[in-house]
């Protein structure tokens, strides 16, 4: 009886060891990558935004005033096709 109840408690002890490096071996290793600032953009300043934009060819913005994901759409589907079409020449 004694020894049932000692393997009992080996089985119960060994069990929760190993659930306990299960664990730490699932998560620990996911808490080593570090994670990425959400807040911070690499294009921030003019001279990044003149490199990327103006390396690639011409650039329409999105207009400001488009705050909704159906106004966006909207204004892709009619108003950007026009801009595209007849690009305003800024470059003399």
């Amino acid at each position: 009886m004694v020894v049932d109840l000692a393997m009992s408690l080996l089985f119960i002890a060994a069990g929760s060891l190993g659930m306990l490096l299960l664990l730490v071996s699932w998560f620990g290793g996911r808490m080593i990558e570090p994670e990425l600032e959400t807040n911070l953009d690499p294009i921030l300043g003019a001279r990044d935004q003149l490199a990327i934009y103006d390396s690639q060819g011409s650039f329409v913005p999105m207009p400001r005033h488009l705050t909704t994901h159906d106004e966006m759409v909207a204004w892709m589907v009619r108003e950007m096709p026009k801009l595209v079409a007849n690009p305003p020449s800024s470059r003399s």
